[in-house]
């Protein structure tokens, strides 16, 4: 099966540096653009199947996208974006200003970053890992190439655990509104995720 994440067009939240988290903002006017373009750029990789965070940016893009290309458009929680607890509404200054010793350890070492009521970096990983290896398990053969709509964090620990790199790496991999990441996962990678998962208290 051959995977590719997609990041949700623009939304205002992104403009003002602010963590949407789980908030259903839309997408603005340029993020509609985006996600048309999207449309053009997916088209050529023949997608059988499109699943999409259950958040409405996500959502809109991942039907622009769908539409363009004649495809239904399913939701999965297990790619929804990271939960960001106390810091969802917050703008990056707000945070740096209000959790100052978290905001440098977030920005230096983000796979350390504990917080009450926040999604670790091990856990968000856990949890889409799992998702994937459950569409694997219910598509049986029938979709090849799978298009998912997500968000920043999810891509990242995605294309991190693809990379096999490590979660320190975090903050190296950029991903811009729109952006197209092919992930390509070997059986064996998944089958190990699953001691990970378990441990975790992930239901795979």
């Amino acid at each position: 099966m051959n995977w590719y994440f997609l990041r949700h067009g623009q939304i205002n939240s992104n403009l003002n540096k602010v963590y949407s988290g789980r908030s259903d903002e839309p997408l603005n006017a340029l993020g509609l653009q985006q996600a048309a373009q999207a449309a053009k750029l997916v088209s050529p990789k023949s997608i059988d199947l499109v699943i999409s965070s259950p958040l409405a940016r996500a959502g809109q893009t991942a039907t622009i996208v769908a539409s363009a290309n004649n495809i239904n458009v399913s939701f999965d929680p297990a790619f929804n974006e990271m939960v960001f607890g106390p810091w969802e509404g917050l703008s990056e200054a707000r945070v740096k200003q209000q959790y100052p010793l978290e905001w440098a350890l977030w920005n230096s070492q983000p796979h350390k970053l504990k917080l009450q009521g926040r999604e670790t970096l091990e856990e968000l990983q856990a949890r889409v890992i799992a998702g994937m290896r459950h569409i694997e398990a219910e598509s049986e053969g029938k979709a090849s190439n799978v298009l998912v709509v997500s968000h920043v964090a999810v891509i990242r620990v995605v294309a991190l655990y693809a990379r096999g790199l490590p979660l320190a790496d975090y903050k190296s991999i950029a991903v811009d509104n729109c952006q197209l990441f092919p992930v390509s996962i070997s059986e064996e990678a998944l089958q190990a995720s699953r001691k990970q998962t378990v441990s975790l208290g992930v239901s795979l």
